[in-house]
């Protein structure tokens, strides 16, 4: 690797580290359960993955369609768990939602199960755009299957609004 390229991977993973941790954070504090926020950050998450994998070869890439696919259901099954971990409860007609203890360790299994195929899941012939693009995507699909169980999970509280709106929306 030339030192531009070594500057570039550390930058990048500086990037996804302070992400995750900010994502982390997020996840373990109490908050109100709000309807934009369950559906924000799946969608920009897939809109970029998406807009990256369409600069990307798949005709001649099975391998890579086969893994992209792969971390996608695994995604899915992994934020449909993560859903179930979840406290959820309600304090003056609104919706809390906090992260517990086993919100972490469905994190660390997705975690343990994906970077296998980081490492070695992808030939050379994958380009690192393809990794981001399938990156991008599992982490919208995880997180999309874990909202739509939060959101079912706080619609059986039968508070009045179940998903509240932001404060800053008209009504």
């Amino acid at each position: 690797m030339s030192p531009d390229q070594v500057v570039g991977l550390a930058a990048n993973v500086a990037i996804y580290l302070a992400l995750i941790a900010f994502l982390f954070y997020r996840q373990m504090s109490a908050h109100p359960l709000r309807g934009r926020g369950l559906v924000l950050l799946p969608a920009a998450l897939g809109f970029f993955g998406l807009q990256q994998l369409g600069r990307q070869s798949l005709a001649t890439n099975v391998s890579g369609v086969a893994l992209l696919v792969a971390g996608l259901v695994i995604g899915l099954a992994a934020g449909l768990w993560r859903g179930t971990t979840f406290q959820i409860w309600s304090v003056a007609g609104r919706v809390m939602v906090k992260g517990t203890r086993m919100t972490l360790v469905t994190w660390a299994v997705l975690i343990a199960i994906w970077l296998p195929f980081a490492f070695f899941g992808h030939p050379g012939s994958n380009p690192q755009g393809f990794m981001v693009a399938e990156l991008l995507l599992a982490l919208a699909v995880t997180f999309a299957a874990q909202n739509v169980v939060i959101w079912a999970r706080a619609k059986d509280l039968g508070v009045d609004q179940a998903v509240v709106r932001d404060s800053s929306q008209k009504r």
